[in-house]
C-alpha cells in the first residue's frame, strides 16, 4: 500500500513524510498516523501567510517608545513657599531665588500664596529648569522663563470670560456676610460692598438688623460657571443707624471712574470711617481703659479692629509716611501726616508693604501694612488712632470732608448714562 503524503505547518515550517505526489490518498490507515512533532524555538518573525506576502519573513513591529511628559505639575501645600516647592522638584536655591524676585514684576508676592494654587515645573534635558508655571487663580498664570542673557523674566497671561451683570438684594438678619451669601451671592461681594461705602459706614457698628441693600455688578464666567466679580456698578444701602446711602459708578470726561450719588456728589469722602476690612470691633475709644498687659488704667486713644493676622490695613485718607517702624508698646508702627494738620497712626502691625518709606505719598485704600500682634498686645489686631495737633480725638467723631462731585458743565451726562441703573437700584429696592 501506497504511504500517505502528509503536509503539516508547525510554526512556519513545512514537513513531508513519503513520495512526493499530486494526489493524497482517499483514507488512511490508523496505524500510520504521523504524531505530532513538537517545533523548535523559533525567531520572532511573521510567516508570509500570516502577513499576507509570499516574499520572505516580515520583522514583527517595532516597541513604540514611551512619551515622558517633561511636566511636574501640583498644588501649592498648606505650610509649602515658592521655593520648597521649586526645591522639590530639583531646582537650586540659587536659581529659584532669580525665579522668585522675577514674580514681582507681574504683581506676585511670593509671601501670599496660597494652599490650592496650582504651579508646574519643566526641566530640560539635562535636568535644568526650563519653565516655571504658577496659576493663582484659574483665568491667570504667570510663566517665568529664562532669556539669552541669562535674566529670568515672569509674564501673565489670562483666559477670557464671559461678562454679564447681575442683581442682588437681600434684608440683614444677622451680618452683612450672610446677607450677601443667603441671596445668591459669593462671599468676595461682602468686601466690596463694604469698599464702596467705606466712607460713610462702619460696617461692625453701624449694621442693625432689618438693614437692606441692592447691588447690581458685573460678574465674570466661564462655560457659564460664576468664576468672579467684575466691577460694582451701582449700589444702595439703607440702614436704622446711617439712612440711605446709594452709590453709582460714572466716569467723568478725562479723569478716573469713581461712585456718587444720584445728585452727582461724590461718594468717598476724605477720611474712612474704618482703615481695614475688618471682622469685629474689640475695644473702642475709652479715656479710661484698664490696660489688657499693664494691669492698670491707661487711656485708649483710637479704636482696635480684631482680624486675622495677615489681613491689609488701609490708608483712611491721602497721606505722607513720617513714621514707619517699630516703636515700642505700639509695635510696628505707621503713621500718616493728612491736610488740615491731621494724623492717623496704625499700631501693633505684623509687617510693612514692601517698596513704601518714610516721606512716601499715598492714596487713600493703598495697603500701608499688615495686622499683627506687635508690641503690647494680647493677640491679632489693628489698633487705629487719630490725632488733631498734638491731642488725640475719638475716630467715630472725626468729621470728614466730601470730594468733589460731578461737574456742574457734566450733571446732565451724568444723569442720562445713570438713569438705567438708577431705575434698577429702585426696583429691587421697592416691596
Amino acid at each position: 500500500m501506497a504511504r500517505p503524503r502528509l503536509r503539516c505547518t508547525l510554526a512556519g515550517l513545512v514537513l513531508a513524510w513519503g513520495p512526493c505526489s499530486a494526489e493524497a490518498p482517499s483514507e488512511t490507515e490508523p496505524d500510520e498516523v504521523v504524531a505530532p512533532i513538537e517545533s523548535p524555538a523559533q525567531p520572532d518573525v511573521a510567516t508570509a501567510s500570516d502577513s499576507g506576502d509570499t516574499g520572505q519573513p516580515v520583522p514583527a513591529a517595532a516597541a513604540v517608545p514611551e512619551v515622558v511628559d517633561p511636566w511636574q505639575r501640583g498644588e501649592i501645600g498648606k505650610g509649602d513657599s515658592l521655593s520648597s516647592v521649586l526645591a522639590d522638584a530639583g531646582v537650586p536655591a540659587s536659581v529659584a531665588a532669580r525665579v522668585i524676585a522675577a514674580l514681582e514684576a507681574v504683581d506676585v508676592d511670593p509671601t501670599r500664596i496660597r494652599a490650592g494654587e496650582r504651579w508646574g515645573v519643566r526641566l530640560a534635558d539635562d535636568r535644568s529648569l526650563a519653565e516655571f508655571e504658577y496659576a493663582p487663580t484659574e483665568l491667570r498664570t504667570i510663566t517665568v522663563r529664562q532669556e539669552a542673557d541669562g535674566k529670568w523674566v515672569a509674564s501673565a497671561s489670562e483666559i477670557e470670560t464671559e461678562l454679564r451683570t447681575v442683581e442682588l438684594h437681600a434684608t440683614i438678619d444677622s451680618s452683612l456676610w450672610h446677607a450677601v451669601t443667603g441671596s445668591g451671592g459669593d462671599p468676595a461681594l461682602v468686601a466690596m460692598l463694604v469698599d464702596v461705602f467705606a466712607s460713610g459706614i462702619d460696617f461692625y457698628t453701624d449694621t442693625r438688623a432689618g438693614d437692606a441693600f441692592a447691588v447690581v455688578v458685573e460678574q465674570h464666567e466661564l462655560d457659564g460657571r460664576f468664576v468672579r466679580y467684575g466691577r460694582i456698578l451701582a449700589a444702595e444701602y439703607r440702614g436704622t443707624q446711617v439712612g440711605t446711602l446709594r452709590g453709582l459708578w460714572w466716569t467723568p470726561p478725562g479723569r478716573e471712574g469713581a461712585y456718587y450719588t444720584p445728585e452727582g456728589g461724590a461718594l468717598d469722602r476724605v477720611l474712612l470711617k474704618s482703615p481695614l476690612k475688618f471682622v469685629r470691633v474689640s475695644s473702642k475709644f475709652n479715656p479710661k481703659r484698664m490696660h489688657p498687659v499693664l494691669h492698670r488704667v491707661k487711656g485708649h486713644f483710637g479704636v482696635d479692629y480684631a482680624a486675622p493676622e495677615g489681613t491689609p490695613v488701609w490708608a483712611a485718607a491721602d497721606g505722607t509716611i513720617v513714621h514707619r517702624g517699630p516703636q515700642g508698646g505700639a509695635g510696628n508702627l505707621v503713621v500718616l501726616a493728612h491736610d488740615g494738620g491731621l494724623q492717623t497712626l496704625y499700631m501693633h502691625l505684623s509687617r510693612f508693604v514692601k517698596g513704601q518709606e518714610v516721606g512716601d505719598r499715598v492714596r487713600q485704600k493703598t495697603v500701608i501694612g499688615y495686622v499683627g500682634s506687635t508690641g503690647l498686645s494680647t493677640g491679632a489686631h489693628l489698633h487705629f488712632g487719630v490725632k488733631r495737633g498734638r491731642s488725640f480725638v475719638d475716630p467715630a467723631t472725626v468729621k470728614s470732608i466730601a470730594r468733589p462731585g460731578v461737574p456742574a458743565k457734566s450733571r446732565t451726562e451724568f444723569r442720562a448714562q445713570t438713569k438705567a441703573l438708577l431705575g434698577k437700584l429702585e426696583a429691587l429696592a421697592s416691596p
